[in-house]
């Protein structure tokens, strides 16, 4: 019973010191702020800010000391006095002091946060200035937290290029070793940015040599990470190894203001690899990216010392699909004519580039190349498309196309040379240009070159030469042995529906030259065992029409009652996808024997022998279409 009392007594006892304390403390804490001058705590906030961020702070107003819900002292707006063309200023500041200094009659600052900070940047300054940088200098210094903060880029008129705002960050310093700790979020272009660093030495980092790091930034779906060395300053540099992920690529370019020349891929990618960098440029080797299923290893070099940024990169891949990007799309797919829309070349003359990409296999959409090695070297605004020796088609095949971004009154300029050797001509010109007429294997040889403002303009502009040779093959569409024995043997019927089948040959060679859009035929000759062929004329490329002039000669055979060949004119026109073949009717009438009193009238010059040949002409002239191109299988 004693000893329970005793303990009453003494819990009792204890806790009436601890509320005489309390008391005392509370009292305190309700004269301080008159205890406190406001000189001192001016003094004390002032020294705090210059520490926790590197720069002395003009207040003000008069800081104001609160001590609910922890004792902080407030202070109105504070103005930063940063160089060159930057401003920084705050609607507010709140220094959270430390309770048990202030107890002891000492004013130490816990941390710092300015409320509503605003950074305007004019010109060209750099954000990563040494005097932003030193932002985050010192160990053992009060904390800095920024809360609703905003970073203006404004041109020299004072219009706001670009905005961030929403900024929230968080700087802590370790009490050992110097590191520091920084977490950031911010919004930019509507959409929010989170940020990680880790410093292991914050004044070694600051003062240009190389210390632990560690940085992690993430938007929506998309993350970057570095972990290794770095080291700000002017001689800033880093070093260790470097990842990253999204799941839209082409979406997160366009939030950057990037834009891309084709509207496929550049969806999932991914990649992670070494890194060096410096103020002058960033090295990832080696380097391993997946973009839209495709996997590669290499090297990527940016460089950024001179007029433009420069990119250098070259990788390997076993296997690479190129589907997902479609094709360069130079007709409107509506009606089939070129495209008139204007083209834009400005970013060609945004970076110069030299990438080198070599493949085991490369599949575009039905066309597979093997051993593929190619290149796309920008310079100056000038882009070069090289397609070294590859396997495709059942031969080889090698290519370059060369884009100039001349601009002014000339547009665009394109120049592209190309060759194939022993290819399968109805897979090769139906991957290429939808055209499956022409069976058979050869070789192919074109120099291209145009200008324009837009496709349209160009394919009138269009000079060069297209040679093609080709070897035991035939022409889809018409069998023109068969309709020239039905013709033989009644030349009045006009032919007949001369659609359908094939016409085999031996040997095909076909020489083009193009000027100003207009292609002519210099030579255009096809022989086989039953049909020879040879066509003049020309083709409009911008307008897309034929008008061709041809000569069909029947050859005879070993049981044919004939001797002399059956030579047969006829013509070609109207617009290349649909073009239609008329028979010469002269030809048709002089050689049917039925015919002949119809010749003898109009040798007589009588009306009636006139009126009657008329009327076989237009019989025998009405045009029959062509079938249309097989499509792609």
């Amino acid at each position: 019973m004693i000893s329970g009392a005793n303990t009453r007594r003494a819990v009792l006892a204890a806790a009436a010191a601890a509320g005489a304390f309390a008391l005392v403390g509370l009292g305190f804490l309700a004269l301080a702020p008159s205890l406190v001058p406001e000189a001192e705590l001016r003094r004390v906030v002032t020294d705090a800010l210059a520490r926790s961020t590197g720069h002395r702070a003009s207040i003000s107003g008069e800081p104001r000391l609160a001590l609910f819900p922890v004792p902080s002292v407030i202070l109105e707006k504070v103005a930063f006095p940063m160089p060159g063309r930057m401003a920084l200023d705050a609607q507010g500041a709140v220094a959270r002091l430390r309770l048990l200094g202030l107890l002891t009659g000492r004013v130490e600052v816990a941390d710092v946060t300015l409320e509503r900070p605003t950074l305007v940047i004019t010109g060209h300054s750099p954000l990563l200035a040494p005097a932003l940088v030193s932002l985050l200098a010192g160990p053992d210094l009060p904390e800095l937290r920024l809360h609703g903060g905003t970073v203006a880029m404004r041109n020299a008129d004072g219009l706001t290029e670009e905005l961030v705002s929403g900024i929230d960050a968080h700087v802590e310093r370790s009490l050992v070793g110097g590191g520091l700790t920084a977490q950031l979020s911010f919004t930019w272009r509507d959409r929010t940015t989170r940020a990680e660093l880790e410093i292991a030495d914050a004044r070694a980092f600051l003062t240009g040599e190389a210390t632990d790091a560690k940085a992690h930034v993430a938007t929506g779906d998309s993350w970057l990470r570095f972990r290794g060395q770095a080291a700000a300053g002017p001689a800033a540099k880093l070093a260790g190894e470097v990842s990253g992920e999204t799941g839209a690529l082409r979406g997160l370019l366009t939030w950057a203001g990037t834009s891309l020349p084709i509207s496929g891929g550049f969806n999932q990618f991914a990649f992670s690899g070494s890194v060096k960098a410096d103020r002058e440029s960033v090295q990832l080797s080696p380097v391993v990216a997946t973009l839209d299923g495709n996997k590669s290893e290499g090297a990527l070099t940016l460089k950024l010392g001179g007029p433009r940024p420069s990119l250098e990169g070259t990788f390997a891949a076993n296997a690479v699909d190129l589907t997902p990007y479609g094709r360069i799309a130079m007709t409107e797919r509506a009606d089939g004519d070129w495209d008139r829309t204007n083209l834009n070349p400005r970013p060609l003359s945004r970076l110069d580039l030299d990438l080198r990409l070599s493949a085991a296999r490369m599949k575009v959409e039905d066309s597979v190349f093997e051993r593929v090695a190619t290149s796309a070297v920008l310079r100056s605004g000038h882009l070069v498309l090289a397609l070294g020796t590859a396997q495709a088609w059942g031969g080889s095949v090698r290519a370059s196309l060369d884009i100039v971004a001349n601009g002014g009154a000339e547009g665009t300029a394109l120049k592209f040379q190309g060759t194939g050797t022993g290819i399968a001509l109805e897979r090769a010109f139906g991957d290429l240009l939808s055209i499956r007429r022409i069976e058979g294997t050869g070789d192919v040889e074109a120099v291209l070159e145009g200008a324009g403002h837009s496709y349209y303009e160009i394919a009138q502009a269009l000079s060069g030469m297209v040679l093609l040779q080709a070897t035991n093959g035939s022409i889809a569409g018409i069998d023109v042995a068969q309709v020239m024995r039905r013709i033989e043997r009644r030349p009045l019927s006009g032919g007949g529906d001369l659609r359908g089948g094939r016409t085999p040959f031996d040997r095909l060679v076909a020489k083009i030259n193009l000027t100003d859009g207009v292609a002519r035929l210099i030579q255009a000759q096809m022989s086989g065992k039953q049909v020879n062929l040879a066509l003049d004329g020309a083709v409009d490329v911008g307008s897309r029409d034929i008008d061709l002039q041809g000569r069909a000669i029947l050859l005879p055979s070993a049981s044919a009652e004939r001797s002399a060949p059956f030579d047969l004119p006829f013509i070609i026109q109207g617009p290349w996808s649909s073009p239609f073949v008329m028979l010469d009717p002269r030809s048709l009438i002089e050689r049917s024997g039925a015919a002949q009193p119809l010749l003898e009238a109009v040798r007589n010059r009588g009306p009636s022998g006139e009126a009657a040949v008329r009327s076989v002409i237009e019989q025998l002239a009405k045009p029959t279409a062509l079938p249309p191109a097989k499509p792609a299988n």
